[in-house]
């Protein structure tokens, strides 16, 4: 038996080589098959051709998906976002114009940076000139008191820059600050607490916060609330919310911080509604007085002075020596151009 495939093979019966054929079949078209190629040369590819199976997208294709895509996974985000990061897209959720009232009103947050008063104004009661019935708080150090008036604690700000709300003090020996947050209607008084290792307190106003709140610091970076409970440092100390009149007659040897009110007539002003009948008229008085001082020595009177002695001035000879008018005597009562004489009537 003849093993055929050790017989030589003729050129006539060359076996046809796969890979050649396989090339060609790739290389045909068949007429059945659609191109995807109109035979119109000015007809547009429709959009049916463009995802045929076998075939690369075309770019309007791609564009579309990509645009699908991100429409899906925007709209995702927003449907699984939390309330607070869709504030802005939701305004009809509860409370949200009770929430948005109140930060009006109380303000939202405004960085800036202040210091509290570091040298504060005492004086003897006896030099004090507000009224009795002022409210204000008052502090007891051992047998050290004083007292510090509300109308002294407001948000003022000093010629050097300080902020009224905030007084960095020391009363027998023990370093103190008080604090008045005018928006929030909360006073606190602080010392250093026993753990804390600083020398100084030296409060500054670093703006407020959101929603209001003072916001403190010590060293001008970072803040605190003055109203949350813990605070690094700092320990609450007592004080008696009182009028002047109520802690002088409980404290006799109590001293006042004054603040900006260094004098008897900015005292009484300050605190004009708090006052009697029997203050109000000596109030007036002092004030009248004050007002009357200030308009001598305003400028525009000044001025006024000075004009009326320039026109004083002018009406003098230029020697400097003025002529006094006379008086016409009886030879003048006659024609203006003649003197009355017994010849001329003659």
């Amino acid at each position: 038996m003849v093993d055929e495939s050790q017989l030589p093979v003729s050129e006539g019966d060359e076996e046809p080589d796969a890979a050649s054929g396989e090339g060609e079949g790739l290389g045909r078209v068949s007429d059945s098959e659609p191109t995807g190629i109109s035979d119109s040369a000015g007809e547009a590819p429709s959009l049916k051709s463009s995802f045929a199976s076998g075939k690369s997208a075309s770019a309007t294709s791609k564009i579309l998906v990509v645009l699908f895509a991100t429409v899906l996974i925007l709209g995702g985000i927003y449907a699984t976002s939390p309330d607070e990061l869709s504030d802005t897209l939701s305004i009809e959720r509860e409370g949200f114009d009770e929430e948005i009232n109140r930060k009006m009103i109380l303000g939202y947050k405004t960085p800036f940076l202040m210091p509290g008063i570091m040298q504060p104004e005492i004086r003897p009661t006896s030099e004090v000139r507000f009224a009795a019935d002022c409210p204000a708080i008052g502090v007891t150090v051992g047998k050290a008191s004083r007292v510090y008036p509300m109308i002294t604690l407001m948000p003022n700000f000093t010629l050097q820059g300080e902020n009224g709300q905030i007084v960095n003090d020391s009363l027998g020996g023990k370093l103190l600050t008080v604090t008045n947050d005018t928006d929030a209607g909360l006073v606190r008084v602080f010392g250093l607490s026993e753990t804390s290792s600083r020398k100084t307190i030296g409060l500054w106003l670093m703006g407020r916060d959101d929603g209001g709140g003072m916001s403190l610091t010590f060293d001008q970076e970072s803040d605190f609330r003055q109203d949350q409970t813990e605070i690094p440092d700092l320990a609450d100390y007592p004080f008696e919310v009182s009028t002047l009149s109520k802690w002088k007659a409980k404290h006799p040897e109590t001293d006042v911080y004054v603040g900006e009110f260094t004098t008897p007539d900015l005292q009484m002003e300050s605190t004009l509604g708090f006052m009697s009948a029997t203050e109000r008229i000596e109030a007036d008085r002092v004030l009248k007085e004050r007002n009357r001082q200030r308009k001598v020595l305003s400028p525009k009177r000044s001025s006024k002075r000075e004009d009326r002695s320039k026109t004083a001035a002018g009406s003098t000879s230029s020697d400097g020596s003025s002529k006094p008018k006379s008086s016409p005597g009886p030879a003048e009562a006659g024609s203006p151009g003649k003197a009355s004489s017994p010849d001329n009537r003659r």
